[in-house]
């Protein structure tokens, strides 16, 4: 696996996805963007006493920006079929005040 900052990359398994253990790796890469077609936290938490710790870490001490219940079926579709698993992906969330969540609508150019 190799990443660079700004990169886009799969780097966890299923099995490791929500382990707040998972996000010293992405503070070093300097990731600035999580996305998952499911929560990133794990249920029940990984962590004693905290209900979402890669929330609590990733937003508050990172300031990383979390996406989930992601839908990849028709990215992975159009990656397949033109070959190309590189594209530029542009996230815009609602501006919403004082808000610290929005719905997305995330676009892969290509």
């Amino acid at each position: 696996m190799t990443s660079r900052s700004g990169r886009v990359m799969r780097m966890f398994r299923r099995d490791e996805r929500g382990s707040p253990a998972a996000l010293e790796l992405l503070a070093e890469r300097r990731i600035a963007v999580l996305g998952s077609d499911g929560n990133n936290d794990t249920a029940p938490s990984a962590a004693e006493g905290v209900d979402f710790p890669v929330h609590v870490l990733a937003v508050n001490a990172m300031g990383l920006h979390l996406l989930d219940w992601l839908q990849f079926d028709d990215l992975v579709a159009a990656c397949e079929e033109l070959n190309r698993w590189s594209f530029f992906c542009v996230i815009a969330p609602l501006r919403l005040r004082a808000g610290t969540g929005s719905p997305v609508n995330p676009i892969a150019i290509f």
